[in-house]
């Protein structure tokens, strides 16, 4: 009667992930930031994240919490969101600043601000990044 060694599996699936050809894995790692985005008063929040969602590099977009809407009198619509994507560049900043643009051109997106960076505050030359 052979015992079979639990152990044994384990380790073989593990050095079976470790093989993996690294022409599959990803050449970067995807990057988790928080942005606040300013929009004007009237702008649709639903379809805005699902237009940050086609952007390319981006993988993922999530809500961090409420929207803050503008009283009577107008004013401007406020969202606080995560974006996770796939950097373009070795170059922080300059990853920072193309997905920043890129959710600028969007209908009814007035300012883009960077607030953190996977959990991170983040400032560039000791200044907030806003686009």
């Amino acid at each position: 009667m052979s015992h079979s060694q639990p152990g044994k599996s384990v380790r073989q699936f593990v050095n079976l992930l470790l093989e993996v050809e690294p022409k599959y894995r990803l050449d970067r790692e995807v990057m988790n930031v928080s942005l606040r985005i300013t929009m004007d008063a009237e702008a649709h929040v639903p379809d805005t994240l699902t237009r940050i969602r086609a952007l390319t590099t981006v993988t993922v977009v999530g809500q961090k919490s409420k929207v803050s809407r503008p009283g009577v009198g107008g004013g401007q619509t406020v969202l606080d969101i995560y974006v996770k994507f796939l950097p373009i560049s070795t170059e922080l900043y300059k990853n920072l600043m193309v997905l920043g643009k890129n959710i600028k051109t969007l209908p009814g997106v007035r300012i883009v601000r960077v607030l953190a960076l996977s959990g991170r505050p983040i400032l560039h030359n000791d200044e907030p990044i806003v686009i």
